[in-house]
């Protein structure tokens, strides 16, 4: 009998994994995640979808941990219109065929598509907006600092 409950416990503490919370890297990258995607982007409702969900149901990109850059380089975006037109949530190099850039300059963008973001009444300062072009045009690198950091103070 004692047996069979240490077996129980040690089956349950090996299917629950304790959740690490992810530490964005010391660079362009960090600061847009640190100061917009977790305040703005990684909300119940918007884009902190589970991934099995995502996936399923071909929702936006997961901005939440470490799978977040992953989810935005070069990979086309799921909002028919922006495919067709060619973008990709973020294309190094380029921030106005970027999908996320146009999200966030929504109206004066060519490429108004879908909804205006962040929703729910964020929003984001003109030199959030400009540094995320910055690091978009400067190659949208996970590590390094490539944009002007005195714009997100």
């Amino acid at each position: 009998m004692v047996w069979a409950l240490s077996l129980l416990l040690l089956s349950l503490s090996i299917g629950c994994k304790e959740e690490v919370e992810y530490v964005a890297p010391d660079s362009s990258f960090g600061l847009i995640y640190d100061q917009i995607f977790a305040p703005s982007c990684a909300l119940s409702g918007c884009h902190l979808a589970p991934v099995k969900k995502r996936d399923l149901l071909g929702e936006p990109p997961y901005l939440a941990g470490e799978a977040t850059f992953a989810a935005l380089i070069n990979v086309t975006p799921t909002q028919t219109q922006a495919a067709s037109a060619g973008l990709k949530l973020v294309f190094p190099g380029n921030p106005d065929s970027s999908f996320l850039y146009q999200k966030v300059i929504y109206d004066s963008s060519n490429f108004a598509f879908g909804a205006k973001m962040p929703s729910g009444g964020l929003t984001m300062t003109a030199n959030q907006i400009l540094f995320l072009r910055q690091w978009i045009a400067a190659g949208a690198p996970l590590n390094g600092h490539v944009a002007d950091r005195s714009l997100m103070q």
